[in-house]
């Protein structure tokens, strides 16, 4: 087996675009896989039990998927003859897997397919998305750095957003059914030395503003734009959209049951801090009230003890008043004694010889 620059294992129930196209495809259904390149999808397909056909230009790395296919066909896809040896085969399911934007000119080849096609069939394609972050950063550093592999292949012709490609199916008369995406964080791409040179305000802007913008790859599943295939992706829209409103619905009931378990919670919470300030306050008063009663009866004490003391006083002072009238009444009867009167001179001259 030779060593291809596009040779890579896979998880076939991964999430990368090679994994979902894969997927796409239905066990025992004839496919024809155009550009094989190594073999990555073929080999899946393979193990599916699938009848594949495959086209690629490169005999050595069609040699390589020879194995896995039930018959190959070495074609330019540009080449308008490339699809004589298939006159009049049909297929369930036509693979483009990373292969239109290395055409110049992808429109002949979508146009043919339709002549390949079961009246159910299905193209599946993968196509890098040239709106992805990393590349918007490297145009804001004035640079489209091409690489060996990957969103900027060097081999790559075209590029497309999610409308470009939406745009030229509709041209080409095909009408997608399913769009998938691969996301790759722009922190992890190959470019992601671009996107870490810019700052982080720059970052949150550009992932608001870019539609796509961590979108690394697209894989869509086409019909021939017939009134069928109409009808069906208006069934398959409204299903989504359905789908879409069941599940915000749900979003939205679990978003609204944590809010008003949140607001349960803190209203208990500020319920148990007012009971708690309550009985706090409560507390407070009770104390107060205890406090002031004590006083009320110490001043009701005081003032008992103070009637009495008056009380006592006041017998003290009509006792004092008793004795000064009984000795004022000691000090008349005295005057009026016989001896008081005899003894006036001699007082008089006393107070004379004193003077």
């Amino acid at each position: 087996m030779i060593k291809h620059r596009y040779a890579h294992e896979i998880d076939p129930n991964g999430g990368s675009a090679a994994a979902v196209l894969a997927r796409m495809v239905e066990p025992g259904q004839r496919v024809l896989e155009l550009g094989t390149g190594p073999g990555t999808v073929t080999r899946i397909l393979h193990s599916k039990g699938c009848q594949v056909t495959g086209v690629e230009m490169d005999p050595e790395t069609l040699a390589t998927c020879a194995p896995f296919c039930e018959r190959t066909i070495q074609a330019n896809l540009e080449d308008p003859d490339w699809a004589a040896p298939l006159a009049g085969e049909k297929f369930d399911a036509v693979i483009c897997a990373d292969v239109l934007e290395h055409l110049r000119n992808p429109r002949p080849l979508l146009q043919q397919l339709h002549s390949f096609l079961k009246p159910s069939g299905s193209v599946l394609m993968s196509l890098p998305n040239a709106s992805h972050l990393t590349v918007v950063a490297s145009l804001l550093g004035g640079r489209f750095p091409y690489q060996k592999n990957g969103l900027l292949d060097h081999t790559h012709l075209k590029f497309y957003g999610r409308e470009d490609l939406d745009a030229l199916l509709r041209e080409c008369g095909l009408l997608w059914q399913h769009w998938h995406t691969v996301q790759v964080d722009p922190a992890q791409a190959e470019l992601k030395a671009y996107w870490h040179q810019l700052d982080e305000d720059e970052q949150t802007f550009l992932k608001a503003k870019c539609t796509d913008g961590e979108v690394y790859q697209h894989v869509v599943r086409a019909q021939s734009a017939t009134e069928a295939a109409h009808f069906e992706k208006l069934v398959s829209e409204h299903h989504a959209l359905v789908l879409k409103n069941k599940t915000e619905t749900q979003e939205l009931n679990a978003k609204y049951a944590a809010q008003e378990q949140d607001w349960n919670a803190k209203y208990a919470e500020k319920q148990k801090s007012w009971v708690e300030e309550k009985t706090l306050i409560a507390a407070h008063h009770e104390a107060a009230l205890e406090s002031l009663a004590a006083q009320l009866e110490g001043v009701a004490s005081k003032e008992q003890n103070t009637q009495a003391t008056l009380a006592w006083t006041e017998s003290q002072l009509q006792n004092h008043k008793k004795s000064i009238q009984e000795l004022h009444l000691e000090i008349e009867a005295l005057k009026q004694s016989t001896s008081w009167r005899i003894t006036s001179p001699l007082r008089k001259l006393l107070r004379k010889i004193s003077n």
